[in-house]
């Protein structure tokens, strides 16, 4: 099981967790899930790249598994046709063969507008769940924009997608990138027996921030879910201390 899932995991069964809380967290999850299953599948199928890393076909697999998973508890039937719908087209793609990369789009594409329906709903769910502290809060914005970015980078190198999660212009990327800062600022103030473990979080992104935002340079799909992987797992963890 990938490190964040775990993470979340612990997180939803923690007997310190407040009761007003669960709903919350457990919204996260799903929303942390399902993006993860789209980013590391768009890096596994990514025909702009030297062959495909096994890995990513592993983790979007468990993720998937992690997702279905967190959807029994939340009997919300939207919420629930949208990840089948994540299934069936996976289920699709992955049938293909890859002298047809060409056609991947045809499954792509309903895959990425079913994880943005999924999201949608989880994002009023969790609107409407009692609040948890403002600290929890922010982290878990912070997280979700990094989910965000690494999903638009993916999209991007990929090519011939649609984007469905956000409205993309040329000041999106700038836009997240200056919110991701902004959220780790806020976290080290509010959390300063955790600013080492964030500083740490922050140079990881810091290091693969420039390929993020420089599109003139090599796309590096794989080393973009790698390095924004770790930033999400290590919040993951510090959500589930």
């Amino acid at each position: 099981m990938p490190i964040r899932s775990l993470c979340l995991l612990l997180l939803l069964l923690s007997a310190n967790l407040a009761s007003a809380s669960l709903p919350g967290a457990r919204l996260q999850a799903i929303r942390s899930e399902a993006f993860s299953v789209c980013s590391n599948l768009l890096v596994y199928y990514n025909p702009n790249q030297d062959g495909s890393d096994p890995k990513h076909a592993e983790r979007y697999r468990q993720d998937l598994q992690q997702l279905q998973q967190l959807l029994t508890e939340e009997q919300d039937p939207v919420l629930s046709t949208a990840a089948a719908d994540m299934g069936r087209q996976i289920a699709e793609l992955e049938r293909q063969p890859a002298s047809e990369a060409q056609l991947y789009p045809n499954w792509i594409n309903p895959l990425l507008e079913a994880q943005t329906r999924l999201d949608q709903q989880a994002a009023k769910r969790y609107a409407a769940a009692l609040p948890g502290e403002a600290q929890q809060l922010d982290l878990h914005r912070l997280s979700l924009n990094v989910e965000r970015l690494l999903l638009l980078y993916e999209t991007r190198t990929f090519g011939s997608l649609a984007v469905y999660v956000v409205s993309v212009d040329d000041n999106t990327f700038p836009q997240l990138d200056q919110q991701i800062l902004q959220g780790f600022n806020e976290l080290q103030r509010q959390w300063p027996q955790q600013v080492n473990e964030l500083a740490k979080l922050k140079r990881k992104y810091d290091f693969i921030r420039p390929r993020l935002l420089q599109h003139d340079l090599d796309w590096v799909p794989s080393s973009a879910a790698y390095y924004l992987g770790q930033v999400t797992d290590g919040l993951a963890k510090l959500d589930a201390e």
